[in-house]
């Protein structure tokens, strides 16, 4: 062996002698500097700085091709996506018939005001713009709604109303309508949920 115990001890000036015992105090000196040498290395530099995720962009690694966040748009098929945050939940079941699409939402809320009613519209690209007709504390109402197809699942479109006191709430500027802060629905079997 090139380098032995005499050569490691005469590198910290330690005496070394063949004759001499080695001494409990002078192995646990050698450890201690061996060891915080490696955790010394094995520390990893930190800025300080987060990268903030909330408003990244979704991963377009995951998709090849941007067809995939085209609306399925195959006739007379059922389609069902949910959502299920704590005891509040979302259920979207659509089907399109002649381009046109039809179907039933329902917001089930827990110790808020729920409802349900009749969606339709229509699947353009990767947008499903409907019109919901529902039931709320007795009162009929009707409000735009739109979902985003992106990576598989639908996500809830949030903008401004144009107008909150009328019947029939329309969005003030549907190119403003924000993705990203509503709820995300994933594809369930409909045969579960019926």
């Amino acid at each position: 062996m090139k380098y032995g115990l005499k050569s490691i001890y005469n590198c910290f000036g330690m005496k070394f002698s063949d004759s001499e015992p080695i001494k409990s105090n002078v192995m646990k000196k050698l450890f201690l500097a061996a060891s915080a040498a490696l955790m010394l290395g094995s520390c990893e530099k930190n800025d300080g700085k987060q990268t903030n995720v909330e408003n990244r962009k979704p991963d377009t690694l995951a998709i090849p091709n941007q067809e995939k966040n085209v609306i399925e748009s195959r006739e007379n098929q059922d389609y069902c996506y949910l959502n299920v945050l704590g005891k509040d939940s979302v259920l979207l079941q659509y089907r399109i018939s002649n381009g046109n699409v039809s179907g039933k939402l329902m917001y089930k809320n827990f110790e808020k005001d729920s409802s349900s009613g009749d969606v339709t519209g229509k699947a353009t690209g990767d947008t499903l713009k409907l019109n919901y007709r529902f039931q709320s504390e007795g009162m009929a109402s009707e409000r735009e709604v739109y979902f985003l197809q992106d990576s598989g699942v639908l996500l809830e479109g949030i903008g401004a109303y144009a107008n909150d006191n009328s019947s029939k709430q329309q969005y003030a500027s549907p190119k403003s309508v924000n993705y990203s802060k509503g709820r995300r629905l994933t594809p369930a079997d409909c045969q579960l949920i019926k």
